[in-house]
């Protein structure tokens, strides 16, 4: 289940299939920076693991909209 889209993830993308590319990461003091694993999809996952590091938000790209998310609500809480 770690690999699963979640509900916001589907209402965000429009697809239960959605894993969109993370492209950048956002904490707090640091700000925004590029994300050092390129390719690495966001799921619920990868999204626990990042909350876990203290990252807040990502900037993700799916087809041809990018957007940010905040992991918090994705995963949500």
């Amino acid at each position: 289940m770690s690999d699963s889209v979640t509900r916001y993830g589907r209402y965000k993308f429009g697809s239960d299939t959605a894993m969109p590319v993370i492209r950048e990461v956002y904490a707090g003091a640091g700000g925004w920076k590029d994300f050092r694993e390129a390719g690495l999809k966001l799921n619920r996952g990868t999204a626990t693991e990042l909350r876990a590091e203290g990252i807040t938000m990502v900037r993700v790209r799916w087809r041809l909209k990018t957007v940010e998310i905040s992991l918090l609500r994705y995963l949500g809480g």
